[in-house]
C-alpha cells in the first residue's frame, strides 16, 4: 500500500463533489484543479471557468489533522490574507462507506484502518455596506504553485486578479 498521507486516484474520484455546475455565479460547469503545492496529500480547488470558487480541499490519507498544512497555504495566497479565517476550515474524516463501494474494498486491505482525512475552506458571498455581492476567485495565470485568490464582485464573469494587475503596471 501507499505511505500514509499519499491520497490515491481511485480515492481521488470518491472525494470529488458531486454538484457539477457553478451556483449563483454562472450556472458553467466547474472543475477541480489540482494544485501541487503541499505534500503529501491532495489540494484541490473546485472553480468554474470565470474563476469563482466554490471549495477549497485538502486531504490526506491519515487519521491526524491536516489543517495546519491547508492554513498557511491559503493565507499566503489570498488577498487579503484577513479573509481565511481558522474557524472557516472544516475538517471531515471520510471511511469506506461514504466513498462508495469501490473505494470501501479498496479501503478494507489497509491494516492499519485510516481515513481520509480532508479539510474545507468555502468562503461564502457577502456583501459590502454599499450592497455590491462579493465573492472568492481564484487565478491560475502564477502556476499551480503559486496560485492567487482574491474577492470581487459577483455579477463579474472573470475578474481581472490584483497581483496580475500589479505586473502590468
Amino acid at each position: 500500500m501507499r505511505r500514509t498521507g499519499v491520497v490515491p486516484p481511485l480515492l481521488r474520484r470518491a472525494l470529488a463533489p458531486r454538484t457539477p455546475h457553478c451556483h449563483r455565479h454562472c450556472d458553467r460547469p466547474q472543475r477541480g484543479h489540482n494544485l501541487r503545492a503541499l505534500a503529501p496529500g491532495w489540494l484541490c480547488v473546485y472553480a468554474c471557468p470565470g474563476g469563482a470558487v466554490s471549495v477549497i480541499t485538502y486531504s490526506e490519507w491519515s487519521n491526524a489533522d491536516p489543517t495546519a498544512r491547508l492554513l498557511p497555504f491559503v493565507r499566503a495566497h489570498t488577498t487579503p490574507a484577513t479573509l481565511v479565517r481558522r474557524r472557516d476550515l472544516r475538517l471531515a474524516r471520510r471511511h469506506g462507506p461514504e466513498l462508495g463501494a469501490e473505494a470501501e474494498r479498496y479501503l478494507a486491505r489497509v491494516h492499519p484502518p485510516r481515513a481520509v482525512s480532508t479539510v474545507y475552506w468555502r468562503l461564502y458571498p457577502f456583501k459590502k455596506k454599499d450592497g455590491t455581492v462579493f465573492r472568492l476567485f481564484v487565478c491560475f495565470r502564477h502556476g499551480t504553485e503559486r496560485v492567487q485568490f482574491f474577492v470581487a464582485p459577483g455579477n463579474i464573469m472573470s475578474p481581472p486578479c490584483p497581483k496580475c494587475r500589479v505586473r502590468t503596471r
